[in-house]
């Protein structure tokens, strides 16, 4: 389920969907945590830390549930072996990092379903407002693995030194049984919600737009509309034809049932999964109840399996029995397997469905049979929506903040692109080698054109190193993708412009460059258009550049009239004509502005690849 941009080449749009999806990062880092001395045996802290988070959380008989899922909770975790104060210093290294910009995924697997979790910042989704029940931690806590997701190397590596500088503060308890390993797992995706979010604040004026601060954050129309039509290029888990098409054919109302439809068309899914929910939810053919008191627990997702969670509340109504033992029932049953020949316990749990529910003992194993086959299909509902609200974040920023939502994709393949390849400007009139992360770049711009975008183009006094979202509809282009503008030069225009508007050419090259008139940077600036606001056209500031260059001695004119190069090793203008151009003012800008950016902003004109054959070479 990757990305595809409309109008990209095979190569291209390889190149886009990699660099757009989210999930795909799987680089982990492994911390053994004991903790600090103070904290061994802390169950009254852990509850008040809890408690209070629910007080600040929710009112009324809300709170209430609140503290009855945590007190089901805590009873469980202690069941783990454990210790509270642990979780607790591991909670509060989290929220201390938080407070210092380190960016923390949703959550993991069925760690996601916790409320206890939730509460001490471990896991962004809480499962009370998604009617997520209480199914246990999962085997990775289990077997004492907390899995925390950030979203760079850095932060990687600022999490990990944390938890090695306090987790094993005594060394006697290095190797201790309780010590609780702390997986860190890289999420790109979360970099690029990050910098959708940042872009769309600074598009509209600095005020906070991100859904999670709202009272009711997945119910907002427009973005549930925009998943409904398909639209959800260039959005992780909500990308890929068959599952456009099937959200186009579901036409999901409401967050669970998006997650419902990417459940049914996963590509491990069985094989008609998403044909048999289609059929169902449009009531073409929906499939029989296996038992009346079943009608609540499938009725959401149209009579089919689709989560564990819906599998464990069925045994426990089935068979009369809490959930703590329908989750260990579950668990048999799906080592058990799928096959038609029933084991010991399916025959056990069979008689007990009989006599609970008062049926035939060959019924009682039908309905056994049913659930056990039904795990080779489910999923934990938990882990897809640690998935799919990141999406949905993401969805919501194309919805209403397009030109954010595209800038951020852009930036995240502007940070891979090379300065000197990928274009026909190239120093000594050589060939620059191909740079298919600069095609990529081109390619979105192509997408956010064709969705009604206007991408500016690049202005040395309003642009900086990357795409920016200049207001809800239009972006402007980066300094970045200019050629031979790497990042820190970017950087430092964009830093010392911070004053007053750089105003000549000579401005520009007092203040931006140090005095230092460097031909290979200022003259694709010149080329590209972004010296625009200085009031004279390109032609006039190439020539103004040449006059501000230092003179050269009598031998280095010599040397440079024998290979026809000015004194940097660029080739010297004549004209125009002299760059392969047309003979007006107007076609020579187009001609250098496609040669130092690769495409023409100013004109909206973002060309496909050229063919290998003609790659490079002077467009007249």
């Amino acid at each position: 389920m990757g990305i595809s941009g409309t109008g990209c080449s095979a190569s291209t749009d390889k190149r886009v969907r990699g660099y757009s999806r989210c999930m795909d990062d799987d680089a982990t880092t492994l911390i053994s945590f004991r903790g600090g001395a103070i904290e061994r045996a802390a169950w009254d802290r852990l509850w008040d830390a809890a408690d209070g988070a629910c007080a600040r959380r929710a009112l009324g008989s809300r709170r209430e549930r609140y503290r009855r899922r945590v007190q089901e909770e805590m009873a469980a975790f202690a069941q783990l072996g454990l210790e509270p104060g642990v979780l607790l210093e591991v909670s509060w290294l989290v929220g201390d990092l938080r407070g210092r910009g380190v960016t923390f995924g949703p959550g993991y697997g069925p760690q996601s379903g916790s409320l206890l979790l939730h509460l001490l910042g471990l896991n962004g989704v809480d499962p009370l407002d998604h009617g997520l029940p209480f199914l246990g931690f999962g085997r990775e806590l289990e077997a004492r693995r907390l899995h925390l997701r950030v979203a760079s190397r850095a932060e990687q590596a600022e999490l990990a030194a944390a938890l090695r500088k306090w987790g094993q503060a005594d060394p006697r308890f290095a190797n201790d049984e309780r010590t609780l390993e702390v997986v860190i797992g890289r999420d790109p995706g979360l970099a690029l919600t990050r910098e959708m979010a940042r872009m769309a604040e600074q598009a509209s004026g600095g005020h906070s737009c991100d859904p999670l601060h709202w009272v009711y954050p997945w119910d907002d129309p427009e973005t549930l509309r925009l998943i409904a039509r398909g639209e959800t290029e260039g959005i992780p888990q909500l990308d890929g034809e068959q599952l456009r098409e099937a959200l186009r054919a579901a036409a999901p109302r409401t967050l669970d049932e998006v997650i419902q439809v990417v459940v049914a068309t996963r590509d491990a899914g069985p094989h008609g999964l998403r044909d048999r929910y289609l059929a169902a939810r449009s009531g073409v053919e929906r499939p029989a109840l296996p038992h009346p008191e079943l009608e609540e627990v499938l009725a959401s997702t149209a009579n089919v399996w689709l989560f564990r969670e819906q599998v464990v509340i069925a045994v426990a109504r089935l068979a009369g029995c809490s959930s703590e033992q329908a989750v260990r029932s579950v668990q048999r049953l799906s080592e058990e397997g799928s096959e038609a020949r029933e084991g010991s316990y399916s025959q056990q749990l069979a008689e007990r469905v009989a006599e609970r529910c008062s049926v035939p003992y060959a019924r009682g194993l039908y309905l056994v049979r049913s659930l056990r086959q039904s795990l080779a299909q489910v999923v934990d509902r938990s882990a897809v929506l640690a998935e799919v609200t990141e999406a949905y974040r993401q969805a919501y920023y194309k919805a209403r903040y397009p030109a954010a939502f595209q800038a951020a994709r852009m930036n995240a393949c502007l940070a891979q692109v090379s300065p000197r390849h990928g274009l026909r400007y190239m120093a000594r009139g050589g060939v620059s080698a191909r740079c298919p992360h600069r095609e990529a770049v081109i390619a979105l711009c192509r997408e956010a054109v064709r969705d009604g975008l206007t991408v500016l183009p690049p202005d040395v006094n309003r642009s900086r190193w990357g795409f920016q979202a200049e207001d809800r509809n239009s972006l402007r282009f980066g300094l970045g993708l200019i050629a031979g503008i790497d990042r820190s030069a970017a950087e430092r225009l964009a830093a010392r412009r911070r004053g007053s508007d750089y105003r000549s050419l000579m401005d520009l090259v007092v203040r931006g460059f140090d005095g230092a008139a460097r031909i290979d940077q200022i003259e694709p600036l010149i080329f590209s258009g972004a010296l625009g606001d200085f009031g004279r056209d390109r032609w006039a500031l190439r020539r103004e550049l040449d006059q501000v260059r230092q003179p050269r001695r009598a031998w280095q004119n010599a040397y440079a009239s024998s290979r026809g190069a000015g004194s940097d090793g660029f080739p010297e203008l004549r004209g125009p004509e002299g760059w392969h151009g047309e003979s007006s003012a107007e076609g020579w800008g187009f001609q250098r502005e496609l040669d130092v950016l690769g495409c023409v902003p100013s004109r909206q004109y973002f060309p496909e690849p050229a063919a290998e054959s003609e790659r490079l070479r002077p467009v007249r």
